[in-house]
């Protein structure tokens, strides 16, 4: 299975790119209304008198965030073809969902809010250097979105949303098909699962690692039953990638057993990472046992190894250069929601990135380590999003405190959603506002930082 954008090629370069101007100018011209769409969106009315080659170049640089086409090709040729696709993040999303958000992005661009002004700096090459978002358009806030998604330009996005919805609705038709072998697994019909094909006990096992309510942390079905398919089964890396999503802790198990190799990349992700993204710390600590991948600081640190996190930096306390060969990026996580913009190799982004999984997962001694070489307690490497945010979800009371300790202002607001540690609290708790976790946190949240 591909997890790669469908429609660019490897390594897109400014021969691919002038071809896609030719086709652009000759679709138009044709009157193809999705071509007259998007030309309209860039030149207007202007379009109308004459579209010319150079105006068909001139709109992919504006798609791209540039102002011209010399601009865009420069850059273009300046990446080589080192660049790879953006990998689909896309989980059957409707459109109007990033319309939406592109609207709400671009009333805060309107408002000049900084938050906003740094994801326009950072995403639409033309505003690089602009002091005020009040200039930006529509076109620019659908650009952020589709950036911040991997994605080039906000059609991309579009088209690839469309063909993820329909690519899960063919998934969900399968599944149905098999409905009533699920029901043989659930019930641990072992002679009608052993007369499945290979690929229908690849299928049920991906849909034994999904979130079904039913299942939750246990195995979900019997495991006579389940062994059954994993003799059959001709891949156990994808359901265990998704097992580790949805914190299937006994199935992350009895896949390991069987054989799954927890170091693979499944849909752009290993195993390790997806844990530590959503945040499902007892996953980890089963995955971390067989092996730690990628080896990276933010990993270390979210499967709580201090000796690894030590190691990354040198006698002078300097981060070594090897401490960060891969980097998280959390739009890899599926929910199709922002995460971050564009990292840098600035070593105190890194470390802070260290610091909130952490925090998310619990790691106090991490955290202390951290906090008392330096680290700012309100460190923010995702879109505002301290290490308070990231703990709350978790419930992790001894972390959260000793953010307190060390001055953490819970009065904080992430970028993104614009809430404060309490307002994360309560949408954590959402669906179970009197739990008495959620009254101890938020009493502790409450008292503010401690002196």
């Amino acid at each position: 299975m591909s997890d790669r954008h469908f429609e660019l090629p490897a390594h897109p370069n400014a021969e691919y790119y002038r071809k896609q101007a030719k086709h652009l100018h000759h679709a138009y011209a044709a009157g193809d209304a999705a071509a007259g769409a998007r030309v309209a969106d860039v030149l207007g009315g202007r379009a109308g008198e004459r579209f010319l080659l150079s105006d068909a170049q001139f709109v992919l640089a504006q798609e791209h965030g540039f102002r011209t086409w010399p601009e865009f090709r420069a850059h273009v040729e300046s990446r080589g073809t080192t660049e790879e696709r953006p990998v689909s993040r896309l989980m059957g999303i409707r459109p109007g969902i990033y319309a939406s958000m592109a609207g709400t992005l671009l009333a805060e661009l309107r408002r000049d809010t900084p938050a906003a002004l740094r994801r326009l700096r950072a995403y639409v090459p033309r505003h690089a250097t602009t002091t005020s978002g009040a200039t930006a358009g529509l076109r620019d806030a659908r650009l952020i979105i589709a950036r911040e998604l991997g994605f080039p330009t906000w059609q991309e996005l579009l088209s690839f949303t469309e063909k993820s919805r329909h690519d899960l609705g063919e998934r969900r038709r399968r599944r149905q098909q098999l409905h009533r072998e699920a029901e043989a697994l659930l019930a641990g019909d072992t002679d009608r699962l052993a007369r499945l094909t290979a690929e229908q006990a690849d299928t049920l096992l991906h849909m034994l690692a999904g979130p079904d309510v039913r299942l939750g942390k246990e195995l979900g079905a019997p495991r006579a039953a389940v062994a059954v398919l994993l003799r059959k089964a001709t891949d156990l890396d994808l359901p265990l990638t998704g097992a580790a999503r949805f914190n299937r802790v006994d199935y992350v198990r009895l896949l390991l057993e069987a054989g799954a190799d927890p170091g693979t990349r499944a849909l752009g992700v290993t195993p390790l990472e997806n844990a530590v993204y959503h945040g499902n710390t007892e996953v980890v600590d089963l995955l971390a046992v067989h092996t730690i991948v990628p080896q990276a600081l933010w990993i270390y640190a979210a499967c709580g190894r201090l000796d690894l996190v030590r190691a990354c930096f040198d006698a002078d306390g300097m981060l070594r250069p090897d401490a960060a060969p891969a980097r998280p990026d959390l739009a890899d996580t599926g929910a199709g929601f922002p995460s971050r913009l564009p990292p840098t190799d600035d070593p105190e982004e890194i470390v802070g990135e260290a610091f909130v999984h952490a925090c998310q997962h619990g790691r106090i001694e991490v955290v202390r380590w951290f906090l008392d070489h330096g680290v700012h307690p309100d460190v923010a490497p995702y879109l505002g999003r301290t290490g308070l945010h990231w703990a709350i979800p978790g419930g992790r009371l001894p972390v959260i405190r000793l953010l307190l300790e060390r001055g953490a202002d819970p009065s904080t607001r992430d970028d993104l959603l614009h809430t404060d540690a309490d307002g994360w609290l309560r949408i954590t708790f959402a669906a179970r506002p009197h739990d008495p976790e959620a009254q101890q946190l938020h009493n502790l949240i409450a008292s503010g930082p401690i002196r």
